[in-house]
């Protein structure tokens, strides 16, 4: 990761935002009402794991559009978060501002901007309305039944990515993930069998993810590095939002028939063996 990349700007920007927001409370002035899909800078920094401060830097860069002005509040929408996502990825890969900035202009040049977008909010876009959450070491310690002497065990979840540490706390992009991890323990697993049974689960699940994009798009792998035409990109674009929700329930069908073949499974025979028993008692 680029990590001087990421805080090349220095704490001005967030001291800036905390003086303004600072300041509008003290004038008494509330906050705008915001639509669906509309963000202040604080609000997008959260939903994209980001902060005000890389927001900031970025829009120095021109990696990041502008916001749209209301007033003096800057709204931004989902295509800066699309964007920020991008972003962060190519970082994590190892692109640097600078990289960035040319791959973007190369792909705008003679093709439309709306198209280019379009794809990119389709590759970036998250399917799922969960929102991020953040946890702190005693809450987890709390619902994963753990004693403090235990802590380290949360470490095996950072290592399966289940959290991401951040700060002093630990932040899950699917808290509901969590939950079910809580309540799995709850049932009476032991810790070390529940990340054991969803590593397993994860794995199957993205073996089946990688055979569907596989099968799916590879027509597409003919322009190499070079971004597709105009009306492949369309198409591109369309194929990835059928494919998302397909996916997600053929999935959780699978998933579910699993399950209820695993419970007649181990339950069923020794059901029947107990009616069975009952019968000839009588």
């Amino acid at each position: 990761m680029k990590i001087v990349e990421r805080n090349a700007a220095q704490g001005y920007y967030d001291s800036m935002a905390a003086n303004q927001t600072q300041h509008r409370r003290k004038r008494g002035t509330a906050a705008p009402e915001l639509a669906e899909g509309e963000y202040t800078v604080d609000q997008l920094a959260h939903v994209t794991g980001s902060t005000v401060r890389n927001i900031r830097a970025y829009q120095d860069k021109d990696v990041l559009p502008p916001p749209e002005k209301r007033g003096r509040l800057g709204v931004y929408k989902e295509h800066h978060v699309s964007r920020l996502h991008l972003i962060n990825n190519l970082l994590d890969r190892g692109f640097s501002i600078g990289n960035i900035k040319e791959l973007l202009d190369a792909w705008l040049t003679g093709r439309e901007l709306g198209d280019i977008l379009g794809l990119e909010h389709a590759i970036t876009h998250a399917f799922t309305s969960e929102k991020p959450r953040a946890y702190s070491v005693p809450e987890l310690l709390k619902m994963f039944g753990l004693g403090a002497i235990n802590k380290e065990l949360i470490d095996e979840a950072v290592e399966l990515k289940l959290l991401k540490r951040k700060g002093l706390k630990l932040v899950a992009e699917s808290p509901s993930l969590i939950e079910a991890g809580a309540g799995l323990i709850e049932v009476g697993m032991p810790f070390e069998e529940m990340l054991e049974l969803l590593r397993l689960l994860r794995g199957n699940v993205q073996r089946a993810a990688d055979n569907l994009v596989e099968v799916a798009f590879p027509r597409f792998d003919t322009f190499g590095d070079e971004l597709p035409p105009k009306e492949d990109i369309q198409k591109l674009s369309e194929l990835i939002w059928k494919l998302r929700p397909i996916a997600h329930t053929a999935i959780r069908a699978e998933a579910e028939m699993a399950l209820n073949r695993a419970i007649q499974k181990r339950l069923g025979d020794r059901l029947l063996s107990t009616l069975q028993s009952l019968q000839t008692e009588d």
